[in-house]
């Protein structure tokens, strides 16, 4: 018979999860190798991936084993389970059984929207997610497809709406992105990026605006950075975000400064070579003209 199965431990689900948000469905073997879910799922294999996802899937819709169901046949009733996130008509009967259908939905909205609450749009639910996970670092795009998958009728490409729309939210200066983790802006840098009148500079803003003025780049002592630091112990979250934030933009504009400096010696001393290997030649045509004279 051999040894049995293991239960399923919330952490391995959420790997699970994880895994089919990164790579979609039936990528079994390639989340099995992707060592930041095989830590965790290394007593799985791709069966026992494939059959949870499934089972998952069925306890998530309120389904049986066969996704059908059965009631009295005088008492033909229509269930409409409507949470304000998602439409699912169950037609039931005693003589017959029914698959469960979905409705059709377009643009986030059922077709009988005259009579139902609209699904809340993306960005109000990327917002509400990284609320809600209160995160001390921010919440990953990963994390975000879970929360939303969880909760709402995620639409097939959730992957690609997604990462669109957090860019976008990144861009708007609604949303702060620090390796690979988005956090709430807080509301004094949304209202300066609106004006354009903020030194934060933003990861989404970086690339139309690289360079950054060589005033606004503070070069600070020692006792400076120390003063700086006792200063951002009494800082709330927002505002020591905020001031990370404008730290990071500050270093990378000395980066890219610096890096830009050294191009240009590099540049100067190309130039030196040849005025100096020019000079050279031009010494031994003197030297050669005045021998033969």
């Amino acid at each position: 018979m051999g040894a049995p199965k293991q239960k399923w431990t919330s952490e391995e689900e959420a790997a699970l999860k994880a895994g089919v948000t990164k790579y979609g469905a039936g990528k079994w073997s390639t989340i099995l190798k992707d060592p930041e879910f095989s830590i965790l799922l290394y007593s799985r294999s791709n069966v026992d991936l494939k059959d949870k996802w499934r089972n998952m899937n069925v306890a998530a819709n309120g389904w049986g084993s066969r996704s059908r169901v059965r009631v009295t046949p005088k008492s033909n009733q229509q269930i409409v389970k409507d949470d304000d996130k998602a439409l699912i008509t169950v037609s039931q009967s005693d003589t017959e059984i029914v698959d469960a259908q979905p409705l059709a939905v377009s643009n986030g909205t059922p077709e009988n929207a005259s009579s139902k609450k609209s699904i809340p749009r993306l960005d109000n639910l990327i917002l509400e997610a990284i609320t809600n996970l209160k995160e001390p670092r921010g919440s990953s795009r990963a994390a975000i497809a879970i929360y939303i998958e969880e909760r709402y009728l995620a639409p097939e490409n959730l992957e690609k709406l997604l990462a669109a729309t957090l860019k976008l939210l990144t861009e708007n200066g609604k949303l702060i992105k620090v390796k690979h983790q988005f956090r709430i802006a807080p509301p004094s840098t949304h209202t300066d990026v609106n004006k354009g009148s903020s030194p934060l500079i933003l990861e989404g803003k970086q690339k139309n605006s690289p360079k950054v003025e060589k005033n606004e780049i503070k070069i600070l002592s020692k006792s400076q950075i120390d003063a700086e630091l006792e200063k951002m112990k009494g800082m709330t979250a927002q505002e020591a975000a905020a001031a990370a934030a404008q730290a990071v933009a500050e270093a990378e504009a000395a980066i890219a400064e610096a890096e830009e400096a050294a191009r240009e010696a590099e540049k100067a001393e190309a130039e030196a070579e040849e005025a100096q290997l020019f000079a050279e030649a031009a010494m031994k045509a003197l030297k050669c003209r005045t021998v033969c004279t």
